[in-house]
């Protein structure tokens, strides 16, 4: 299948995602520290429908996948951390895959200039391909999170009919800093009393929030998967493989960027391209991952990704590979959910695409 097809799946399905413009951009929120930190387990069922015409690969599968993600940024100093593993049984056979990255940024004083150090692990058996790098970027992404809330918060009460009129901006910028310091309140009731405070405040609605408000309030602080980013960064260097399981210790290229837009409380998109490549250029790889989160409905969430790929190794013709997938996410109770995932895969040399259908149940921290 031509990737053209792929884009234009991709463009055809983001048409239908309904974006609300808000009385305040979720960009403009800013706050000293960002800290993001989730993480997530879940047992999927598989079934795949290959891209052989005699579907002599078709199997079904058992998976218990697992990932952690921690973003932290300063105006100084920032790190992150992140990893994904499976463990899975197919036709009797046990297979290990996973990958992680740490990296530490060092900003120049007053700017988003970075220099960079990070370690990448790769591993689909027993000994991984370890690799470091050093180089240098510019840029930021931010935590936009806490005015999500803030705006969610507002929709909910004036939906239920709580409020008279919105939360002024000013207000909600307030409360959003708040919630922004929530590791500082000593319990989460504490920052609950405060954010009706400030909307009692704004004369929007009754003088006294009843209690029915205050649970939506409190609902909504803590319901997790919603995590909004705003912001870019590009970098560049030169990385070391320290480990090879192919036994190849080779110096390497690397460069990357990353951008992220919530377009609405409801709307998240989050493209990040990589690429890396041997210093006489010829071999190289490249991949390019485009993230769209909607929420449907409060219970109903669509995650759409594009996932665009080519590997050119040395001496060899480059092998370019396309993969689309959209999962439905239903959450049953607060952070557990059941997921139902079309996937579609096309490579070089397949003789039709691949389509896969997974139905998975899982849980976010």
């Amino acid at each position: 299948m031509k990737m053209s097809k792929f884009l234009f799946w991709a463009v055809s399905l983001s048409a239908f995602v309904a974006v609300h413009a808000a009385a305040i951009s979720l960009c403009e929120y800013a706050q000293p520290v960002t800290s993001v930190t989730t993480s997530s387990l879940q047992a999927s069922f598989r079934y795949l429908d290959d891209e052989l015409r005699d579907d002599r690969g078709n199997v079904l599968a058992l998976t218990l996948a697992g990932s952690f993600l921690r973003y932290y940024d300063s105006a100084d100093f920032g790190y992150g951390a992140n990893a994904t593993g499976s463990l899975a049984h197919t036709n009797g056979a046990w297979t290990v895959a996973g990958l992680g990255s740490v990296n530490f940024r060092f900003y120049a004083p007053g700017l988003d200039l970075f220099a960079l150090g990070r370690v990448n692990a790769q591993w689909a058996g027993v000994v991984p391909t370890v690799a470091v790098a050093l180089g240098a970027g510019y840029g930021r992404l931010r935590d936009v999170t806490p005015l999500a809330k803030a705006l969610r918060i507002n929709d909910k009460l004036l939906a239920e009919k709580i409020l008279t009129k919105p939360i002024p901006d000013a207000t909600l910028m307030a409360i959003a800093q708040e919630i922004g310091k929530r590791d500082q309140y000593p319990t989460l009731d504490a920052l609950v009393v405060k954010v009706a405070q400030l909307i009692e405040g704004a004369k929007v609605g009754p003088a006294k929030l009843g209690a029915d408000a205050v649970l939506y309030i409190r609902q909504i602080l803590t319901a997790t998967g919603d995590t909004r980013l705003c912001g870019f960064s590009v970098s560049a260097g030169v990385g070391y493989k320290l480990l090879d399981p192919a036994g190849a210790q080779d110096l390497v290229l690397f460069g990357a960027a990353e951008y992220a837009l919530p377009w609405s409380v409801d709307t998240q998109l989050h493209v990040r391209v990589d690429g890396t490549s041997v210093p006489n250029f010829t071999s190289y790889g490249v991949q390019a991952l485009a993230t769209l989160v909607h929420k449907l409905t409060p219970r109903t969430t669509l995650n759409a990704t594009l996932a665009l790929a080519r590997v050119a190794p040395a001496g060899g013709a480059p092998v370019d590979t396309q993969a689309l997938d959209a999962t439905l996410s239903f959450a049953l109770w607060e952070g557990w959910a059941v997921n139902v995932t079309l996937g579609v895969r096309n490579r070089t040399n397949f003789e039709e695409p691949r389509l896969e259908l997974t139905v998975s149940a899982g849980i976010t921290f």
